[in-house]
Order: C-alpha cells, then structure tokens, then sequence
C-alpha cells in the first residue's frame, strides 16, 4: 500500500527530532554499554540508527544496479528480509560503523540536518537506488522511519529513556508493519481473541 506523501516526510521530521532528543539523553557511561536487544552496544545502535538518514543521501545519489523496481515500503522489507545471513550482516556493519562513531550526539545533529534538508528539496517520487531494487523517495522513506522509529525506541529503552514516539511518527510505523503481518492474527491479538506467539516477530 503507498504511504502518503506529506504523513511519510511528517513522520521522518518528527522521527528524527525524537531520535536527536533520545541521543541528547544517553549519559556518558552508557555509550559503550550492551544496549537493549542485547548484541550491540549503545553507541553501534545509534550507528545503525543513523543509517535511517545516511542510505538517502547515499542511494539518492547511486546509479541502478538491478532492473527490480519495487512498489512500496513493504514490498521493499519482503526483498531486503528474503537474504541469507541478513541480520548477522546487519549487526557487524553496526559494530563497523559503532567504531566509527566518536562524537555520537554532534555528528547525529550534522548528518540529519543535511538530510532532512536533502529530503526537503527531493520530490516525492524522485528515484531512489537501494540494495534491492528502484524505488520513489517517499516509499523508500518511509522504511526509513520504519528504522528511525523502532531503533529509536530501542535506544531509549536501553538508555533508561521514556519509550515513545511522535503519533505521526507511530502512524507510519504501524502502517509499514501491519502490512507484512497476518491481518487475521492481528485482529484476533488486538481484540484479546487470540495471543501472538511469543516469539512473533516481523522482521525475520
């Protein structure tokens, strides 16, 4: 399902200011703790974090390498999940990037600025070259707040942070989600019919 236009670069602004505030809020000591999800620590999550902003600016810029075109958010999470070893590749780019990271707050607060000023001045349907085939810059936009969203909750819950998002932020989030989970399992989970199972999980 397409995303809407002006709620996706609402939620990416309102994501971002979130993501800097809980940033703003890790104490000195717990950039190098283990963080929530246990395989990373504070410091490689918000590395991973930022790449919500920096594959934009990185894949706006790329010529196309495959001939896939993909036509929204979800169909995009389906190709970029359908990998072998996906996650295991995703957490040693985090450590990668985590090493990288010196200065975490002041260099979050550049690269989103530039970003955001970027998206500001792309049109909506403007081609964007990720890892897994061509999409419009508001689809791929919104996996981005897929990202921002879920990572920043994450590192609020691991920095001892209130949990919470911006309702515009939400709003894309769930709308993203939903579309890769079993309407039916859903509606029985949300009106107390029938339980997730424990390890339900989305992005596996």
């Amino acid at each position: 399902m397409l995303q809407h236009p002006a709620a996706v670069r609402d939620a990416f602004e309102h994501g971002a200011s979130t993501f800097l505030d809980v940033l703003r809020g890790v104490s000195a000591e717990q950039w190098d703790q283990p963080e929530a999800l246990g395989e990373l620590t504070t410091r490689e999550l918000a590395a991973h974090a930022l790449r919500a902003f920096i594959t934009v600016e990185g894949y706006l810029a790329a010529e196309p390498h495959t001939d896939r075109v993909l036509a929204d958010a979800s169909e995009y999470y389906i190709a970029a999940l359908s990998g072998p070893n996906v996650h295991e590749g995703v957490a040693a780019r985090s450590r990668q990037a985590g090493r990288q990271l010196i200065d975490p707050v002041g260099e979050a607060e550049v690269t989103v600025a530039r970003v955001l000023a970027l998206v500001a001045a792309t049109a909506n349907d403007e081609p964007v070259n990720s890892f897994v085939g061509q999409m419009t810059l508001i689809e791929y936009l919104a996996t981005r707040v897929v990202e921002l969203g879920v990572h920043t909750l994450d590192l609020a819950r691991a920095t001892n942070q209130p949990a919470e998002l911006h309702s515009d932020t939400a709003a894309v989030v769930l709308s993203v989600l939903t579309q890769l989970a079993s309407p039916t399992q859903l509606i029985l989970a949300l009106t107390g019919r029938q339980q997730l199972p424990d390890d339900y999980n989305l992005m596996r």
